[in-house]
């Protein structure tokens, strides 16, 4: 009997799934725990129907980075909305940042994972990263615009993202271990990265 053939909506839809279901499984039993098997009997489908939607498993984990990086965009777009002042706007975004790798430390992981195939190979799971990215670097820019930094915008992003990111993957490694904890560093780092690129009254 001919395989019957499902439009791209329909693709779509269970690509989604999958991929919600295999982050759920990742999050509750790790990494280690991700086949094609155990993600079709999570979701309740014929253990031989992922390969229908997936290549292989690379696939589709780029397809679960590419969907945890669609909710890391939202956080960072819902915390900036709260704030009323460019520089707040900065601050908020950071906020957001902060708040979606302590909330979701597993899917954190999973996005900036060392060990990983080079975005290139997964346009989809570039065009997630280079989303967060710009959006970052045009608040910044409200900001040079308005007059309140000085400097190149996608540098200054660059300067963010290098410090928040060094900050955190010590904290989900449980490895701040030196007198301080992630609260007590975090505002200081943001109000100096900002402090270094204000202008002065």
């Amino acid at each position: 009997m001919p395989r019957i053939q499902l439009s791209e909506d329909e693709m779509e839809s269970m690509r989604g799934r999958l991929s919600a279901t295999a982050l759920d499984v990742y999050r509750r039993e790790g990494l280690s725990a991700l086949s094609f098997r155990r993600i079709a009997e999570a979701a309740g489908i014929s253990h031989t129907l992922p390969y229908r939607y997936f290549e292989n498993k690379e696939a589709l984990l780029a397809r679960m980075r590419a969907d945890a990086l669609a909710t890391f965009e939202a956080y960072v777009r819902e915390y900036e909305s709260r704030a009323d002042s460019p520089l707040g706007r900065v601050q908020s975004v950071a906020e957001g940042y902060l708040t979606f790798a302590r909330e979701h430390p597993e899917d954190y992981m999973l996005i900036f994972a060392t060990e990983q195939p080079s975005p290139e190979l997964y346009p989809d799971v570039l065009a997630a990263r280079r989303d967060v990215f710009d959006h970052v670097v045009g608040v910044l820019q409200c900001c040079i615009d308005a007059g309140l930094l000085r400097g190149q915008a996608r540098e200054i992003a660059h300067h963010f993202w290098v410090a928040l990111h060094g900050l955190l993957s010590l904290h989900t490694a449980d490895q701040l271990v030196h007198g301080m904890e992630l609260d007590e560093i975090v505002v200081p780092l943001i109000q100096r990265l900002l402090g270094s690129a204000m202008i002065e009254d």
